[in-house]
């Protein structure tokens, strides 16, 4: 059997599965339904059943209470996504069951296995949304290669590593749910991270809702209809809206019929006045990347070229706008796709620099030699494709992240509870890792404990008050008896391109010390994730 490793865009709205072919092509590979895309939608049909993709989009209308719809925007945040049979539902399950749809189906249509894989999130997802995304891979029994940022994947695929010149690249990413934009410097041989921002609660489903609201509103008054929408009239309602989006894309007017408690009513519906309704939801798409160009120009950088992403990036006015704004007209190249191909040719890189069996990469050159590395065993399978065939022309590729969060420590700050940061958001990670050390002393004599306590948010300054939302772990480091007021606690923290923060505290006086992984209170432990691969594994997934 072939082997191939994957990229998977786990989107809100859609999610794509892709994979680099023989030819050194990257594919998406279709669902059973014949699709390139797969709604992002889980329908819980029994005890032992859940429907996934289109079908359960569709039954969201008539079961809406057994379905889950824009579940990313939970993860991390939430250890409660649905209540399904008496059972409580975590946001990382229900990822996992569309992460197995998608595999299952791509096993099938290509006749291959499908087992490594680079996941794609938002670029602002911080530690407790990487985590939880790679928990949802690892639920569904696959081995996550790496997560990777949406917009560095769509500027692998976007061809953007082939150019010699290094250009600075704006992505603007607006998906289903969330958006974000992020600035990057790119040549053939380095994709660096200069900056990121993002809102993980705007997003196509915004346009949607705003849509919904007039289509709504123009109902009652044509109708004089003064009741309540029930929930089966809201679900046919946003399906209705969704689509007269994505007509609007393609045409100036398109008729929408509204059915409500048996009346029925027909409302001519613009680009215009769509347009119109949902400018403020633009705005603030271009706020945050005025934003971010504003980070990027502190730094010397100015914006290059501008990339789309995300399917909302099909509706004209977001073209339209970037244009008359920035005066650079954007490149918009099959946005629901892009980031899924993206992370596909990243996970051939990612495999055979990680695994060195069947091929070797020559850092001098560049170039690609066949054979198992030296001293390695050559137990791990080969891929069926060749490096060199692929667009990234067979070399290997630097990619500099940049941090996504702010993380502090809790300290006293002239006689008050302060958070100080210690690792900035946008710093720059040449390594794929950074870490910041600093030197706190105790506050009184004979303190017995050192309590850490990390934080993480999107602030930038040296200090900012205490916000226990922002929390995300406690480390406590046990002290020797007799130490004075005082006395040096070092505080490492080291963050990995990943998102994972390490967290070390030593006490210089007695060289003792504590290490911990830094999670969110609602990400599960690794006991908890194979607990749930075993019981979700009994789930059937249609």
């Amino acid at each position: 059997m072939a082997k191939y490793v994957y990229g998977i865009d786990l989107g809100t709205t859609y999610s794509c599965i892709a994979y680099v072919d023989g030819s050194g092509r990257a594919n998406v590979i279709k669902n059973l339904e014949g699709t390139n895309t797969t709604p992002s939608v889980v329908n819980f049909a029994s005890s032992n059943q859940v429907v996934v993709g289109q079908v359960a989009k569709e039954n969201a209308v008539i079961d809406p209470n057994n379905t889950v719809s824009l579940v990313k925007t939970l993860m991390g945040k939430s250890n409660f996504a649905i209540n399904y049979d008496s059972e409580d539902k975590s946001p990382e399950e229900v990822s996992a069951y569309i992460l197995r749809k998608l595999a299952e189906d791509a096993a099938k249509e290509i006749d291959a296995e499908v087992k490594d894989v680079v996941i794609t999130c938002p670029a602002y997802f911080g530690t407790a949304e990487r985590t939880a995304t790679k928990n949802a891979g690892i639920i569904t029994g696959l081995n996550v290669l790496e997560i990777i940022s949406e917009p560095v994947a769509a500027a692998i695929y976007y061809g953007c590593t082939k150019e010699p010149e290094e250009k600075t690249i704006l992505v603007y990413d607006l998906g289903g749910g969330t958006f974000d934009v992020t600035i990057m410097s790119i040549n053939s041989e380095k994709i660096e991270i200069i900056c990121s921002d993002g809102d993980h609660d705007l997003g196509g489903k915004d346009w949607d809702s705003a849509t919904m609201r007039y289509l709504a509103d123009e109902f009652a008054s044509q109708k004089s209809y003064n009741g309540d929408f029930d929930e089966y009239a809201q679900q046919d309602l946003r399906l209705k809206a969704e689509k007269a989006k994505q007509q609007l894309s393609a045409k100036e007017k398109t008729p929408v019929i509204v059915e409500v408690a048996g009346e029925r009513a027909r409302i001519d519906f613009s680009r215009e006045k769509f347009d119109e309704i949902t400018s403020a939801l633009l705005k603030s798409t271009i706020d945050k990347t005025d934003a971010a160009i504003a980070v990027a120009e502190q730094r010397d950088f100015k914006v290059d070229e501008i990339l789309l992403v995300g399917g909302s990036t099909r509706m004209p006015q977001v073209t339209r706008v970037l244009e008359e704004k920035y005066g650079i007209k954007p490149k918009i190249l099959e946005p629901d796709e892009a980031v899924a191909k993206g992370a596909a040719i990243h996970a051939v890189n990612v495999y055979i620099n990680n695994q060195r069996s069947s091929f070797k990469w020559e850092d001098n050159k560049g170039d690609v030699t066949q054979g198992p590395a030296p001293g390695l065993s050559n137990n791990i399978e080969p891929l069926s494709v060749d490096p060199t065939m692929m667009s990234i022309g067979g070399k290997k590729r630097s990619i500099v992240v940049a941090t996504t969060k702010s993380f502090a420590v809790e300290a006293i700050v002239n006689e008050k509870p302060k958070c100080c940061n210690m690792i900035i958001k946008n710093n720059s990670m040449p390594e794929g890792v950074i870490t910041v050390s600093q030197t706190f002393g105790t506050v009184a004599a004979n303190q017995e404990t050192a309590e850490i306590v990390v934080y993480e948010s999107d602030f930038t300054d040296e200090y900012f008050d205490i916000d226990k939302d922002y929390e995300i772990g406690t480390a406590t480091l046990e002290l020797p008896d007799n130490l004075p007021s005082g006395a040096p606690i070092e505080i490492i923290l080291s963050l990995n391109s990943e998102g994972i923060l390490e967290v070390t505290g030593k006490d210089l006086t007695s060289n003792k010390e504590i290490h911990a992984t830094m999670q969110s209170k609602n990400i599960m432990t690794s006991e908890e994730v194979e607990d749930l691969r075993k019981k979700s594994h009994q789930m059937a997934v249609m």
